[in-house]
Order: C-alpha cells, then structure tokens, then sequence
C-alpha cells in the first residue's frame, strides 16, 4: 500500500478541533499573530510543523499525533508536494504562507472557513 492510498484510509479522531485550530491558524497569520519559524512545535495532541520551500512556499501544517508518523513518511517520500488540503493565508519573505491540516478531508477544511 502507497503512503497515499494509507492517508486515504485516515479516520482522525476530534475532526471538529481540528478544523477549529485550522480556521484559527488562518486567523493567527493574516493578523500576524504567528511567528513563521522552521520546525516542530508539540501540542496536546497535535503538531505544528512549518516548513519552508515546499512548492516555493512556507507551511504550517497542523498535525493530529494520531497521524504524525504517516505525515513524516509523506515528507520524505514527496517532499515537493502538496501533503492535503491547504489555503494561502498570506505572505512571508515574499512567499505564499500556506495553512493545512494533515489527515483531515478537504471538504470538512473548507467549511471551517
């Protein structure tokens, strides 16, 4: 089984707080509220990973500790890629700044909005 076929099969627990943090993570960047800096900053019981350079942009990706392994196996396995659903919530260093919730289906994401 590919690492895309295995996030199919993803059924993250708590879906409502994840899109509540995703819809408040677009918030916290549009009034610059969030430091972009690259790295890993461990929650309760999610993620925050930001990237830099992943389709010439940086990421901040919000991820559920339920799916954290499968996120980092998708990093190195495509790490040019889009990793799910994402939406440019503005600029850095003249960059896009892209938000996205690893594990969670794009259709939930976008009614957060």
């Amino acid at each position: 089984m590919n690492i895309w076929d295995k996030l199919s099969e993803v059924d993250i627990k708590n879906k409502e707080r994840f899109q509540k943090l995703f819809s408040e993570m677009i918030a916290k960047i549009q009034k610059n509220k969030f430091p972009i800096k690259i790295g890993e900053i461990e929650k309760e019981d999610y993620y925050i990973v930001v990237e830099e350079n992943r389709a010439n942009s940086y990421f901040v990706h919000i991820v559920p500790k339920q799916v954290y392994g499968l996120f980092k196996e998708m990093q190195k396995e495509a790490p040019y890629q889009f990793l799910g659903f994402s939406v440019v919530a503005g600029k850095y260093n003249n960059k896009d700044v892209r938000i996205s919730c690893f594990g969670v289906q794009c259709s939930l994401l976008g009614k957060s909005l």
